[in-house]
């Protein structure tokens, strides 16, 4: 499926100036997909580590932050030769290693030859292991949900139609009521389906909404698994209690939320 971040990706690789980047996303909106196509796709190789199931990736940066030794490691890890301008790094929920958001600084400072990357989800990102954040050393760019655009797209709307709605939009033209019905019935059925690309990937396999329903009502018991972090008992009773009165409160006319 087509994201249109792939593009500002291509941007940020272009930049001399560029940084380590931080992609900054909730669960389940396609991090890891973005990066590992971006990488297989501009670069030669990807030397792609998940922190949070590599058990080795946990001792990275304990020692100290000396660049070559961190890329032998990671070579050793990944199985993949790192070269300057040829590899993209990848490291997937940085924040669960310790130290591992302010190794960022040194890619920069001691390395910037390199292309590195990390992601985590806002949550982890704000909260990990109470890490400084690199302020000033890294870009950082946010992942959402796939918009209308990017799901018309996924369902195959030419690419003549989207630059006419395009032209219209931006001339404040009406658009033909055949085309405007036909995209009205589809954007309701993005109501429906959202925007999550694995509930995108389930519709666009069965065009069966039961199965995609299965798909969301996963992805909002990951959330709730999610909150299971937290130590104190009493916050995640909290924080479980405001996540599921959410809907109910956007419903009413007086909303909290």
């Amino acid at each position: 499926m087509k994201r249109k971040i792939i593009q500002q990706l291509k941007l940020w690789k272009d930049n001399p100036a560029r940084k380590p980047l931080i992609l900054l996303g909730a669960r389940q909106v396609g991090k890891t997909w973005v990066m590992k196509h971006f990488g297989q796709t501009e670069f030669e190789n990807v030397a792609y580590i998940n922190c949070d199931v590599e058990p080795l990736a946990k001792e990275l940066f304990a020692a100290d932050y000396n660049i070559p030794r961190i890329l032998l490691a990671l070579q050793a890890i990944t199985g993949t030769k790192i070269e300057a301008g040829k590899t993209l790094i990848v490291f997937d929920e940085l924040q669960e290693v310790e130290r591992g958001l302010h190794s960022l600084k040194y890619f920069q400072e001691n390395a910037p030859e390199y292309y590195v990357m990390a992601a985590g989800s806002l949550l982890g990102i704000t909260l990990g292991k109470g890490q400084s954040f690199p302020v000033g050393k890294v870009n950082v760019m946010h992942l959402y949900p796939m918009d209308f655009e990017e799901f018309m797209i996924a369902n195959n709307v030419s690419k003549t139609t989207l630059e006419m709605l395009k032209a219209k939009f931006e001339t404040c033209q009406p658009v033909d009521e055949f085309i405007h019905q036909k995209l009205l019935s589809l954007f309701f059925i993005y109501l429906i389906v959202g925007g999550m690309p694995d509930a995108v990937k389930i519709y666009i396999a069965t065009k069966d909404i039961r199965e995609v329903d299965k798909v969301q009502r996963d992805i909002v018991a990951l959330y709730k698994e999610d909150f299971s972090q937290y130590e104190s008992e009493d916050k995640k009773l909290k924080l479980i209690s405001i996540y599921d009165i959410i809907p109910a409160e956007l419903n009413k006319q007086n909303k909290k939320f």
